[in-house]
């Protein structure tokens, strides 16, 4: 598991400067993330983190939406918390520390008015698991918000695989459905899984995509067969279509704990 993070911090980190120009889906569920969070976090009482900033997407939303206090904007990546704290823009109000720290590592019980986390928990060895263990490091009347790539991602190209015999080789991806919380401390602020999609000219250029913004690393160890892409890419070019869509199913939570 250590190696696999190794390879998922390098492979973002490297691509940090592209991630922006590319992370197309990804820009948008930020957005999705930021109106689902706003009239949450700025009833909340600092200090705040979030895990696993990339290069601000969600930061920059839910930044400006908080009260004065403590941010702690963390992720496993150096290039792209640096990345992160150069693009942003931060509110005056917000003390923001910048720190490289693994999302699955635990944090100070009790102590977190707010908890962010948006597109990592799918690196996650445990994803619902790790959320669970992430309630435990809340105070009373603090929320957790997050959101993951769920199991509902691309038919698109497991319907390609199948017609073609070729395995897929997606990463398994952890299920959409609600975290099996303790009513008795915990309560549902939302739960929505949600579907967006976006359009290429082939699959061949859906998978340079994936690679343009360091996403490409395969939690088996296994590697994309450059043979393989290419008979998708022809079986799809035989269908005659003017383009490719993908889609793309995220699952975003939020968990307050009871005061």
């Amino acid at each position: 598991m250590q190696d696999l993070k190794e390879k998922v911090a390098q492979s973002f980190g490297d691509k940090a400067d592209a991630y922006n120009r590319f992370a197309f889906v990804q820009r948008i569920a930020a957005e999705r993330f930021g109106e689902l969070a706003e009239d949450i976090v700025n009833t909340l009482s600092p200090p705040y983190i979030e895990l696993g900033c990339g290069t601000g997407f969600v930061t920059q939303h839910v930044a400006r939406s908080l009260a004065e206090g403590d941010f702690f904007v963390t992720d496993i990546s150096s290039e792209m918390l640096r990345a992160c704290k150069r693009d942003l823009t931060l509110p005056p109000q917000l003390s923001v520390v910048f720190q490289q720290h693994d999302a699955e590592k635990s944090l100070k019980e009790g102590h977190y008015g707010l908890i962010i986390t948006a597109l990592t928990a799918q690196w996650f060895e445990s994803t619902h698991d790790s959320l669970l263990t992430l309630l435990d490091s809340l105070k009373p009347n603090g929320v957790l918000i997050y959101s993951y790539l769920d199991d509902r991602c691309f038919p698109e190209w497991k319907a390609l695989s199948a017609e073609t015999g070729i395995p897929y080789t997606g990463n398994t991806l952890p299920a959409s459905t609600p975290l099996k919380i303790d009513a008795d401390t915990y309560s549902w602020e939302f739960y929505t899984p949600e579907l967006f999609s976006e359009q290429y000219e082939s699959p061949a250029e859906f998978f340079r995509n994936l690679k343009r913004i360091g996403a490409g690393t395969q939690k088996s160890g296994q590697k994309n067969n450059p043979g393989a892409i290419v008979a998708l890419n022809e079986h799809w070019v035989q269908k005659g279509k003017p383009f490719f869509t993908i889609s793309y199913g995220i699952t975003f939570g939020a968990i307050r704990r009871k005061a």
